[in-house]
């Protein structure tokens, strides 16, 4: 059914004092979209999948700053050589994946107490849309290194992060 359909009782001449609830935009063929993210186990699975792959790119990182993995693989494919401000930008990245992973895991529920705080939901989403730019910028990349493994990890990254933030975990 079209999504036009979860609409009309509103918008085309029904009661307008209905309130429209967010699921009318979110549903396909009479389900719920949104119902995909709210399993508990789905976002907990989802959540240790992102920690694992957001430990994988601060290993990377790590591995670029101390120059075991070659800088051109990295920062655009454009350095050819590794400095010291690009070894403290790769520092300062593994510092902060580390906190995308508590943020992601404190949305997800899997530490803090409940319920969640406003501030962590939106910084779940401001993750996840910063992954999304990543991904975007690691496949538009000159270094096919680049885009042959940090590109994919990225868009992992966005999809697991997306499952967390879209979550209704709520307590």
């Amino acid at each position: 059914m079209p999504y036009y359909y979860y609409l009309a009782p509103t918008v085309l001449g029904g009661c307008l004092s209905t309130p429209l609830h967010h699921s009318y935009f979110l549903s396909w063929k009479g389900v719920n979209i949104m119902s995909l993210f709210s399993s508990t186990s789905k976002v907990h699975i989802a959540a240790n999948f992102a920690t694992i792959l957001f430990v994988v790119t601060i290993i990377l990182q790590l591995l670029l700053a101390i120059g075991i993995l070659p800088i051109s693989m990295a920062w655009g494919g454009r350095q050819s050589e590794l400095t010291t401000p690009l070894r403290i930008a790769s520092l300062a990245s593994a510092v902060l994946l580390g906190f995308f992973i508590y943020v992601i895991r404190r949305r997800a529920g899997l530490i803090g107490d409940m319920p969640i705080p406003t501030t962590t939901r939106v910084l779940s989403w401001i993750i996840t849309a910063f992954m999304a730019f990543n991904t975007l910028g690691n496949l538009a990349s000159l270094s096919t290194g680049e885009k042959i493994l940090f590109g994919p990890i990225s868009f992992l990254l966005t999809v697991a992060c997306l499952i967390v933030s879209a979550s209704s975990l709520k307590s």
